[in-house]
Protein backbone atom coordinates (compact mmCIF):
# COMPACT_ATOMS: atom_id res chain seq x y z
CA UNK A 1 0.00 0.00 0.00
CA UNK A 2 1.30 3.42 -0.81
CA UNK A 3 1.73 5.19 3.00
CA UNK A 4 2.54 2.88 5.14
CA UNK A 5 1.54 0.75 2.71
CA UNK A 6 3.10 3.68 0.97
CA UNK A 7 5.79 5.03 -1.54
CA UNK A 8 8.19 6.24 1.34
CA UNK A 9 9.04 2.76 1.58
CA UNK A 10 13.10 2.56 2.44
CA UNK A 11 14.02 6.47 1.87
CA UNK A 12 11.89 7.42 -0.54
CA UNK A 13 11.58 8.72 -3.96
CA UNK A 14 14.94 7.82 -5.18
CA UNK A 15 16.13 9.49 -8.41
CA UNK A 16 18.69 8.60 -10.97
CA UNK A 17 22.19 9.05 -9.34
CA UNK A 18 23.78 11.57 -11.79
CA UNK A 19 27.23 9.53 -12.16
CA UNK A 20 25.37 6.71 -13.97
CA UNK A 21 24.13 9.01 -16.30
CA UNK A 22 27.24 10.80 -16.95
CA UNK A 23 28.82 7.50 -17.22
CA UNK A 24 26.04 6.11 -19.89
CA UNK A 25 27.15 9.66 -22.17
CA UNK A 26 30.60 9.42 -21.54
CA UNK A 27 30.97 5.63 -23.07
CA UNK A 28 28.76 5.74 -25.61
CA UNK A 29 30.34 9.08 -26.90
CA UNK A 30 34.02 7.40 -26.35
CA UNK A 31 32.82 4.30 -28.51
CA UNK A 32 31.50 6.79 -31.30
CA UNK A 33 27.88 5.36 -30.88
CA UNK A 34 25.08 8.31 -31.74
CA UNK A 35 21.56 7.73 -29.76
CA UNK A 36 20.20 6.97 -32.75
CA UNK A 37 22.77 4.03 -33.10
CA UNK A 38 22.21 3.01 -29.69
CA UNK A 39 18.55 2.46 -30.31
CA UNK A 40 19.69 -0.50 -32.47
CA UNK A 41 21.91 -2.15 -29.42
CA UNK A 42 18.95 -1.71 -26.80
CA UNK A 43 15.63 -1.92 -26.57
CA UNK A 44 14.53 1.76 -25.87
CA UNK A 45 13.75 4.76 -28.15
CA UNK A 46 16.22 7.83 -28.92
CA UNK A 47 13.83 10.03 -26.57
CA UNK A 48 14.29 7.08 -23.79
CA UNK A 49 17.81 6.98 -23.48
CA UNK A 50 17.89 10.88 -23.81
CA UNK A 51 15.62 11.10 -20.44
CA UNK A 52 18.45 7.91 -18.98
CA UNK A 53 21.69 10.24 -20.30
CA UNK A 54 20.26 13.30 -18.48
CA UNK A 55 19.31 11.40 -15.23
CA UNK A 56 15.56 11.71 -15.50
CA UNK A 57 15.26 7.66 -15.45
CA UNK A 58 16.35 5.33 -12.58
CA UNK A 59 18.58 2.45 -13.73
CA UNK A 60 16.79 -1.10 -13.04
CA UNK A 61 19.14 -3.66 -12.46
CA UNK A 62 18.19 -5.46 -15.86
CA UNK A 63 18.88 -1.65 -17.44
CA UNK A 64 22.05 -1.83 -15.74
CA UNK A 65 23.16 -5.22 -17.26
CA UNK A 66 21.70 -4.02 -20.31
CA UNK A 67 24.24 -0.91 -20.85
CA UNK A 68 26.99 -2.43 -19.06
CA UNK A 69 27.45 -5.37 -21.80
CA UNK A 70 26.51 -2.84 -24.91
CA UNK A 71 28.88 -0.14 -23.93
CA UNK A 72 31.62 -2.19 -22.69
CA UNK A 73 31.87 -1.64 -18.88
CA UNK A 74 33.18 -4.54 -17.66
CA UNK A 75 30.79 -4.15 -14.38
CA UNK A 76 31.55 -0.32 -13.86
CA UNK A 77 28.02 0.76 -14.90
CA UNK A 78 26.29 -1.99 -12.80
CA UNK A 79 28.03 -0.61 -9.79
CA UNK A 80 27.14 2.58 -10.09
CA UNK A 81 23.50 1.44 -10.69
CA UNK A 82 23.65 -0.66 -7.37
CA UNK A 83 25.38 2.53 -5.50
CA UNK A 84 22.80 3.88 -2.79
CA UNK A 85 21.09 7.15 -4.78
CA UNK A 86 20.75 10.58 -2.44
CA UNK A 87 16.80 10.50 -1.84
CA UNK A 88 17.22 14.16 -3.19
CA UNK A 89 19.51 15.39 -5.94
CA UNK A 90 21.08 19.02 -4.34
CA UNK A 91 22.67 19.81 -0.78
CA UNK A 92 20.13 22.77 -0.85
CA UNK A 93 19.68 23.39 2.99
CA UNK A 94 15.89 23.92 2.49
CA UNK A 95 16.03 20.51 0.59
CA UNK A 96 18.18 18.64 3.64
CA UNK A 97 15.54 20.35 6.05
CA UNK A 98 12.19 19.61 4.19
CA UNK A 99 13.79 16.08 3.52
CA UNK A 100 14.36 15.33 7.46
CA UNK A 101 11.14 16.80 8.41
CA UNK A 102 9.54 14.23 6.57
CA UNK A 103 11.02 11.58 8.35
CA UNK A 104 9.64 12.98 11.73
CA UNK A 105 6.19 13.05 9.69
CA UNK A 106 6.72 9.44 9.30
CA UNK A 107 7.46 8.76 12.38
CA UNK A 108 4.03 10.36 13.88
CA UNK A 109 2.39 8.89 11.21
CA UNK A 110 3.31 5.49 13.03
CA UNK A 111 1.92 6.00 16.20
CA UNK A 112 -1.12 9.06 15.99
CA UNK A 113 -4.04 9.88 14.68
CA UNK A 114 -4.39 10.86 10.68
CA UNK A 115 -5.85 13.97 11.79
CA UNK A 116 -2.90 15.09 13.92
CA UNK A 117 -0.48 14.30 11.17
CA UNK A 118 -2.64 15.63 8.59
CA UNK A 119 -2.65 18.92 10.22
CA UNK A 120 0.97 19.48 9.86
CA UNK A 121 1.49 17.39 6.89
CA UNK A 122 -0.81 18.63 4.34
CA UNK A 123 0.70 22.35 4.62
CA UNK A 124 4.14 21.12 3.61
CA UNK A 125 2.59 20.29 0.40
CA UNK A 126 1.63 23.31 -0.58
CA UNK A 127 4.68 25.24 0.38
CA UNK A 128 6.60 22.58 -1.00
CA UNK A 129 5.03 22.49 -4.64
CA UNK A 130 4.52 26.84 -4.34
CA UNK A 131 8.57 26.61 -3.86
CA UNK A 132 9.14 24.10 -6.46
CA UNK A 133 7.25 26.31 -9.03
CA UNK A 134 9.07 29.24 -8.17
CA UNK A 135 12.90 27.22 -8.23
CA UNK A 136 15.35 29.52 -10.55
CA UNK A 137 17.81 26.53 -9.87
CA UNK A 138 16.90 23.25 -11.94
CA UNK A 139 18.51 20.77 -8.93
CA UNK A 140 16.72 22.47 -6.59
CA UNK A 141 13.62 22.49 -8.53
CA UNK A 142 13.76 19.11 -9.24
CA UNK A 143 14.23 18.21 -5.74
CA UNK A 144 11.40 20.07 -4.33
CA UNK A 145 9.08 18.48 -6.53
CA UNK A 146 10.18 15.26 -5.39
CA UNK A 147 9.86 15.87 -1.99
CA UNK A 148 6.26 17.34 -2.66
CA UNK A 149 5.59 14.17 -4.00
CA UNK A 150 6.48 12.51 -1.25
CA UNK A 151 4.65 14.50 1.18
CA UNK A 152 1.85 14.35 -0.81
CA UNK A 153 1.77 10.65 -1.36
CA UNK A 154 1.70 10.30 2.45
CA UNK A 155 -0.45 12.90 3.24
CA UNK A 156 -2.59 10.38 0.69
CA UNK A 157 -2.28 7.49 2.83
CA UNK A 158 -3.31 9.61 5.74
CA UNK A 159 -6.24 11.12 4.15
CA UNK A 160 -7.21 7.27 3.40
CA UNK A 161 -6.68 5.73 6.84
CA UNK A 162 -8.55 8.63 8.05
CA UNK A 163 -11.47 7.36 5.78
CA UNK A 164 -11.21 10.09 3.08
CA UNK A 165 -11.25 8.39 0.04
CA UNK A 166 -11.74 11.45 -2.58
CA UNK A 167 -8.74 13.20 -0.46
CA UNK A 168 -6.48 10.33 -0.52
CA UNK A 169 -7.06 10.05 -4.33
CA UNK A 170 -6.68 13.86 -5.06
CA UNK A 171 -3.50 13.81 -2.94
CA UNK A 172 -2.58 10.59 -4.92
CA UNK A 173 -3.11 12.45 -8.14
CA UNK A 174 -1.37 15.37 -6.99
CA UNK A 175 2.02 13.40 -6.03
CA UNK A 176 2.43 11.69 -9.65
CA UNK A 177 1.93 15.32 -11.39
CA UNK A 178 5.01 16.49 -9.03
CA UNK A 179 6.73 13.14 -9.10
CA UNK A 180 6.78 13.18 -12.95
CA UNK A 181 8.27 17.03 -12.76
CA UNK A 182 10.81 16.00 -10.01
CA UNK A 183 11.55 12.71 -12.75
CA UNK A 184 10.30 9.98 -10.89
CA UNK A 185 7.86 7.97 -13.59
CA UNK A 186 7.68 4.84 -11.63
CA UNK A 187 4.78 6.71 -9.31
CA UNK A 188 3.02 7.47 -12.10
CA UNK A 189 2.58 3.56 -12.26
CA UNK A 190 2.05 3.23 -8.31
CA UNK A 191 -0.97 5.09 -8.26
CA UNK A 192 -2.46 2.52 -9.81
CA UNK A 193 -1.46 0.29 -6.61
CA UNK A 194 -3.05 2.72 -4.59
CA UNK A 195 -6.25 2.47 -6.95
CA UNK A 196 -6.21 -1.28 -6.15
CA UNK A 197 -5.98 -0.75 -2.42
CA UNK A 198 -9.09 1.64 -2.42
CA UNK A 199 -10.88 -1.09 -4.57
CA UNK A 200 -9.46 -4.10 -2.25
CA UNK A 201 -11.12 -2.23 1.17
CA UNK A 202 -14.64 -1.64 -0.49
CA UNK A 203 -14.10 -5.36 -0.78
CA UNK A 204 -14.12 -4.47 -5.13
CA UNK A 205 -12.54 -7.87 -6.22
CA UNK A 206 -12.96 -7.23 -10.03
CA UNK A 207 -11.40 -3.58 -9.44
CA UNK A 208 -8.61 -4.53 -7.37
CA UNK A 209 -7.65 -6.53 -9.54
CA UNK A 210 -7.55 -4.84 -12.79
CA UNK A 211 -6.12 -1.64 -11.02
CA UNK A 212 -3.23 -3.69 -10.08
CA UNK A 213 -2.53 -5.40 -13.26
CA UNK A 214 -2.36 -1.75 -14.66
CA UNK A 215 0.19 -0.65 -11.92
CA UNK A 216 2.03 -4.46 -13.22
CA UNK A 217 2.85 -3.33 -16.71
CA UNK A 218 5.32 -0.64 -14.98
CA UNK A 219 9.03 -1.41 -16.09
CA UNK A 220 9.71 -0.66 -12.10
CA UNK A 221 10.57 -4.02 -10.73
CA UNK A 222 9.97 -2.55 -7.34
CA UNK A 223 6.03 -1.51 -8.41
CA UNK A 224 5.47 -4.87 -10.87
CA UNK A 225 6.22 -6.55 -7.32
CA UNK A 226 3.87 -5.03 -5.07
CA UNK A 227 1.24 -4.84 -7.89
CA UNK A 228 1.62 -8.71 -7.67
CA UNK A 229 0.43 -8.90 -4.44
CA UNK A 230 -2.55 -6.31 -4.83
CA UNK A 231 -3.74 -8.62 -7.42
CA UNK A 232 -3.50 -11.47 -5.20
CA UNK A 233 -5.33 -9.99 -2.80
CA UNK A 234 -8.31 -8.83 -5.47
CA UNK A 235 -8.11 -12.85 -6.59
CA UNK A 236 -8.34 -13.85 -3.02
CA UNK A 237 -11.50 -11.62 -2.17
CA UNK A 238 -13.02 -13.70 -5.24
CA UNK A 239 -12.09 -16.79 -4.13
CA UNK A 240 -9.98 -17.23 -7.09
CA UNK A 241 -7.55 -19.57 -5.62
CA UNK A 242 -5.01 -20.64 -8.49
CA UNK A 243 -4.95 -17.17 -9.76
CA UNK A 244 -4.32 -16.18 -6.19
CA UNK A 245 -1.51 -18.18 -5.72
CA UNK A 246 -0.16 -17.56 -9.19
CA UNK A 247 0.09 -13.97 -8.41
CA UNK A 248 1.98 -14.46 -5.03
CA UNK A 249 4.48 -16.72 -6.27
CA UNK A 250 4.98 -14.38 -9.40
CA UNK A 251 5.55 -11.29 -6.18
CA UNK A 252 7.76 -13.71 -4.53
CA UNK A 253 9.94 -13.68 -7.36
CA UNK A 254 10.10 -10.06 -8.16
CA UNK A 255 10.64 -8.81 -4.79
CA UNK A 256 13.69 -11.48 -4.51
CA UNK A 257 15.18 -9.76 -7.08
CA UNK A 258 15.18 -6.48 -5.04
CA UNK A 259 17.13 -4.98 -2.64
CA UNK A 260 15.81 -1.93 -0.81
CA UNK A 261 12.74 -1.09 -2.80
CA UNK A 262 11.45 2.61 -2.54
CA UNK A 263 7.81 0.65 -2.49
CA UNK A 264 5.49 -0.75 0.14
CA UNK A 265 5.66 -0.55 3.65
CA UNK A 266 8.53 1.08 6.31
CA UNK A 267 7.04 -1.13 8.67
CA UNK A 268 7.16 -5.14 7.27
CA UNK A 269 9.73 -7.13 6.85
CA UNK A 270 8.43 -9.33 4.21
CA UNK A 271 5.33 -7.78 2.19
CA UNK A 272 4.62 -10.93 0.50
CA UNK A 273 4.40 -13.42 3.30
CA UNK A 274 1.80 -10.67 4.99
CA UNK A 275 0.24 -10.46 1.44
CA UNK A 276 0.16 -14.36 1.36
CA UNK A 277 -1.23 -14.76 4.67
CA UNK A 278 -4.34 -11.77 3.96
CA UNK A 279 -5.04 -13.60 0.61
CA UNK A 280 -4.94 -17.13 2.65
CA UNK A 281 -7.45 -16.01 5.23
CA UNK A 282 -9.87 -14.55 2.37
CA UNK A 283 -9.93 -17.64 0.62
CA UNK A 284 -10.60 -19.47 4.17
CA UNK A 285 -7.28 -20.80 4.76
CA UNK A 286 -7.36 -19.67 8.41
CA UNK A 287 -4.78 -21.48 10.21
CA UNK A 288 -1.87 -21.32 7.71
CA UNK A 289 -3.21 -17.23 7.86
CA UNK A 290 -2.31 -17.40 11.20
CA UNK A 291 1.19 -19.55 11.43
CA UNK A 292 2.15 -16.84 9.00
CA UNK A 293 1.21 -14.09 11.16
CA UNK A 294 2.22 -15.32 13.89
CA UNK A 295 5.60 -15.53 12.86
CA UNK A 296 5.93 -12.13 11.25
CA UNK A 297 4.20 -10.15 14.06
CA UNK A 298 7.31 -10.32 15.99
CA UNK A 299 9.58 -8.64 12.96
CA UNK A 300 7.39 -5.33 12.95
CA UNK A 301 8.87 -2.61 15.16
CA UNK A 302 7.24 -2.17 18.20
CA UNK A 303 7.24 1.68 17.30
CA UNK A 304 5.05 0.96 14.43
CA UNK A 305 1.52 1.34 16.16
CA UNK A 306 -0.73 1.54 12.87
CA UNK A 307 0.99 -1.63 11.37
CA UNK A 308 1.46 -3.79 14.71
CA UNK A 309 -2.78 -2.86 14.92
CA UNK A 310 -3.46 -3.62 11.19
CA UNK A 311 -2.15 -6.92 10.70
CA UNK A 312 -2.02 -8.06 14.79
CA UNK A 313 -6.22 -7.48 14.29
CA UNK A 314 -5.70 -9.99 10.83
CA UNK A 315 -3.74 -12.14 12.95
CA UNK A 316 -6.51 -12.51 15.86
CA UNK A 317 -9.66 -12.59 12.70
CA UNK A 318 -7.28 -15.89 11.45
CA UNK A 319 -6.69 -17.37 14.86
CA UNK A 320 -11.05 -16.85 15.41
CA UNK A 321 -11.89 -18.22 12.44
CA UNK A 322 -9.64 -21.32 12.72
CA UNK A 323 -11.37 -21.95 15.77
CA UNK A 324 -9.15 -20.57 18.30
CA UNK A 325 -11.13 -17.73 19.51
CA UNK A 326 -10.17 -16.98 23.14
CA UNK A 327 -7.10 -16.75 22.35
CA UNK A 328 -7.87 -14.08 19.18
CA UNK A 329 -9.62 -12.24 22.53
CA UNK A 330 -6.30 -12.32 23.96
CA UNK A 331 -4.78 -10.54 20.70
CA UNK A 332 -7.14 -8.16 20.43
CA UNK A 333 -7.38 -7.42 24.24
CA UNK A 334 -3.82 -6.33 23.62
CA UNK A 335 -4.17 -3.88 20.83
CA UNK A 336 -7.30 -1.97 22.06
CA UNK A 337 -5.22 0.47 23.38
CA UNK A 338 -2.87 1.09 20.17
CA UNK A 339 -6.06 0.76 17.78
CA UNK A 340 -7.80 3.85 19.92
CA UNK A 341 -4.76 6.18 19.40
CA UNK A 342 -3.88 5.80 15.87
CA UNK A 343 -7.31 5.70 15.09
CA UNK A 344 -7.63 3.69 11.55
CA UNK A 345 -10.57 3.82 9.35
CA UNK A 346 -9.12 0.64 7.74
CA UNK A 347 -7.84 -1.21 11.08
CA UNK A 348 -11.89 -0.35 11.76
CA UNK A 349 -12.84 -2.40 8.67
CA UNK A 350 -11.33 -5.49 10.07
CA UNK A 351 -12.20 -4.83 13.94
CA UNK A 352 -16.03 -4.49 12.62
CA UNK A 353 -15.55 -8.23 10.84
CA UNK A 354 -13.92 -9.34 14.59
CA UNK A 355 -16.80 -7.84 16.12
CA UNK A 356 -19.23 -9.59 13.94
CA UNK A 357 -17.19 -12.66 14.18
CA UNK A 358 -17.49 -12.46 18.53
CA UNK A 359 -21.52 -11.90 17.52
CA UNK A 360 -22.10 -14.93 15.68
CA UNK A 361 -19.91 -16.96 18.15
CA UNK A 362 -20.59 -15.70 21.19
CA UNK A 363 -17.71 -16.85 22.73
CA UNK A 364 -17.72 -16.54 26.75
CA UNK A 365 -14.54 -14.40 26.80
CA UNK A 366 -15.64 -12.34 23.97
CA UNK A 367 -18.72 -10.19 25.88
CA UNK A 368 -16.07 -7.54 27.61
CA UNK A 369 -14.21 -7.25 24.44
CA UNK A 370 -17.33 -6.90 21.91
CA UNK A 371 -18.32 -3.78 25.00
CA UNK A 372 -14.88 -2.37 24.44
CA UNK A 373 -14.88 -2.43 20.72
CA UNK A 374 -18.25 -1.11 20.34
CA UNK A 375 -16.53 1.86 22.50
CA UNK A 376 -14.46 2.53 19.86
CA UNK A 377 -16.31 2.69 16.39
CA UNK A 378 -19.19 4.49 17.61
CA UNK A 379 -17.65 7.05 19.79
CA UNK A 380 -14.76 7.73 17.97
Amino acid sequence: MFGDVHTSGGRGVKPLSPTFAQEVRRLRNERGLSLSQMTGLVPYSKGHLSKIENGQVHPNPEMARLFDNVLQADGHLIELADAPARPIPSDHTTLLTFDSMFDHHRALGHRLSPEVVLSSLRPQVDALSSMARSADDPGLGRGLWLLAARYAEYAGWMEQERGDDASAAELTRRAVQYAARGGDPDLEAYAYVRASEFALYRGDAHATVNFARKAGKSRSTAVKAVAAQREAQGYALAGAADRCQAALDRAAELQGALGETRYGTTSIVDQVAIARAWSFHDLGRHAEAAVILDDQMPLIAPTALRARTRFGLRRALAHAAAGDVDHACDLVVDLLDDIRQVQSATVHIDLTAFSKLLSRLRPAAGREVAGEIGEILFES
